[in-house]
């Protein structure tokens, strides 16, 4: 189980890092607000396209070393651990975007959404309320270390929902 948990994991990984490398160098030449918006689609599809290959790394897992049967459980656990290697792969990532390969991206992430508030339409009473609250939360949107976190922890979870319904799916006794 180890061996499909770390292959699958990589694997997803992978192809998250890719997707979200690629995404980055499309977008981050136009950011703006509607720019940022279709990249968090792109971003999530991404998740969940490189995440599916907990679906086939537990069914492969089910068929050639178990002889076609697999509990729940099991599966549930090996969805899970593939997602965790591909949690920890993605927030290294994550780490290394914001502080080398794209280090002044907290900052464009900030302004934009700066703007959007500026921009929402609301009244100008809710607009400094809504940015006084950002500006709060700002600070830990500066650190790296927390985005990497944060998104460690949206794979993650992302992950095992993905392995719920992948272990439904393939449980046989």
């Amino acid at each position: 189980m180890a061996k499909r948990t770390l292959v699958s994991g990589l694997i997803a990984g992978g192809i998250l890092v890719l997707l979200f490398l690629l995404s980055h160098f499309l977008i981050n030449n136009g950011m703006d607000a509607k720019m940022w918006e279709i990249g968090e689609i792109i971003g999530y599809s991404s998740m969940v396209i490189a995440l599916s290959l907990v679906f086939f790394g537990i069914r492969a897992y089910r068929d050639k070393t178990l002889g076609g049967k697999i509990t729940f459980t099991k599966a549930l656990l090996l969805g899970v651990s593939i997602s965790s290697v591909a949690s920890i792969i993605f927030g290294i990532y994550v780490y290394l975007l914001f502080t080398v390969i794209s280090p002044g991206l907290s900052g464009k992430m900030i302004e934009v959404y700066r703007e959007k508030i500026r921009k929402s339409g609301e009244t100008q009473q809710v607009i400094q309320q809504q940015l006084a609250q950002f500006e709060v939360e700002s600070i830990m949107w500066n650190n790296p270390l927390f985005q990497a976190l944060f998104m460690v922890v949206t794979v993650m979870l992302i992950g095992i929902l993905i392995s719920i319904i992948s272990a439904a799916i393939l449980k046989r006794k």
